[in-house]
């Protein structure tokens, strides 16, 4: 298992007994002292920081103290050899700890404690990362939404131009091919109007590089992710993991998940349209007791071979007709404050570049439903 454990304790033999304890399964280094052990933390990732609680100087929860505030995604856990629980209380109200173990220890609650420790830390920073990418991700999508309208609102009065330009060019043709020197046509016209003509072609020639640079800004003819595969189950649990202390906060989760083989997809951007999702079902309930509200996730095999499907279901208030009609559009929003109106844009996007499909049910007072229908990706070497 991958992630370092860093033991602190005053007592050199106590070092020395975790340490063999712990070899072969864990990568664990020592201090000391508590300045010591903040000495460690600072020059190289730690997972796990395991302090005893009784140490002259500076005791564990001064550690604790400090180590959450500057590394706050190290897992904490507390050794302390007293039978009271005050030290531990403190620890949990002041260095934020998750665990505590008294001593003497046993090892293989000790190897279960690290073990979930390190998980844990794991898991934090796959979704710290997963965050990370899905604000960059969400950047870049934003200026590609809006480019995107851009180069949609361009088009019509653009077609009108290409359609007027070959137009003139055409009548342009006609009239050399009607004029000649002589019969009372002046030489200077004909070669005023052949100018007209070779500039006629340079603006068509301008207005083709237009049109491709319009085609260029939507994000249909952008690179697709057809040819890239992802774990739709394991970012499920990642987004769950994200926003899981909001979640716990404000509805009771159901979850019901079957086996599905990859999709096709960027892993980054369908854990977008997974945050959006269920971001959008939690602000869609109202201020109620949590046993109340649900959130539902479902995900499995679709009906239609070759598919996966998944589903995120609230009893929140529902969305009317009239809104429901726009929801996918860029911009639109109904939140007074902190709405952008792309999330659920970007997401249709991100859906549709793989072939997928996002739809959405919902019924004033009772609830809403998205659902997103991915195709399966194809096994290596088929």
């Amino acid at each position: 298992m991958t992630g370092t454990v860093l033991y602190v304790d005053d007592d050199s033999a106590n070092l020395l007994v975790l340490k063999a304890t712990c070899q072969g399964e864990f990568d664990v280094i020592t201090a000391a002292s508590g300045p010591e052990g903040l000495a460690i933390l600072k020059e190289r990732e730690v997972a796990v920081l395991l302090v005893d609680q009784r140490m002259p100087g500076m005791n564990g929860v001064e550690v604790f103290e400090i180590a959450q505030e500057l590394y706050p995604e190290t897992i904490r856990i507390l050794i302390t050899a007293y039978s009271d629980l005050s030290d531990a209380i403190s620890a949990i109200n002041r260095g934020k700890i998750r665990r505590y173990i008294r001593k003497p220890w046993d090892p293989d609650e000790l190897k279960a404690v690290l073990r979930d420790g390190i998980e844990t830390y794991q898991i934090r920073r796959k979704v710290n990362q997963l965050e990370t990418r899905l604000i960059e991700t969400e950047r870049t999508y934003a200026l590609g939404v809006v480019a995107a309208s851009v180069a949609h609102e361009l088009r019509n009065p653009l077609a009108a131009m290409v359609m007027g330009l070959d137009l003139a060019q055409l009548r342009l043709d006609q009239l050399l091919g009607e004029l000649h020197p002589g019969g009372g046509v002046l030489v200077s016209h004909l070669d005023t109007v052949r100018k007209v003509r070779h500039q006629m072609d340079e603006i068509a020639a301008a207005t083709d590089q237009v049109t491709e640079i319009t085609k260029g800004m939507e994000l249909g003819h952008r690179r697709s992710d057809e040819d890239v595969q992802a774990d739709l189950k394991e970012i499920v649990d990642l987004t769950l993991t994200f926003v899981r202390g909001a979640l716990l906060k404000r509805a009771m989760l159901e979850m019901d998940v079957r086996p599905i083989p990859l999709v096709k997809g960027s892993p980054n951007k369908l854990g977008q349209v997974m945050t959006n999702l269920l971001v959008n079902a939690l602000q869609a309930l109202p201020d109620r007791p949590r046993s109340e509200n649900r959130i539902a996730v479902s995900l499995g095999p679709d009906q239609a071979e070759g598919w996966v499907r998944v589903a995120v279901e609230d009893n929140g208030e529902g969305i009317p007709d009239d809104v429901r009609e726009h929801i996918f559009d860029p911009f639109f929003t109904t939140k007074t404050q902190g709405g952008t109106g792309l999330g659920l844009a970007i997401s249709k996007r991100i859906v549709e570049e793989v072939g997928g499909h996002i739809e959405v049910v919902s019924r004033p007072g009772e609830g809403t439903t998205f659902a997103v229908r991915l195709p399966a990706a194809k096994r290596q070497g088929a």
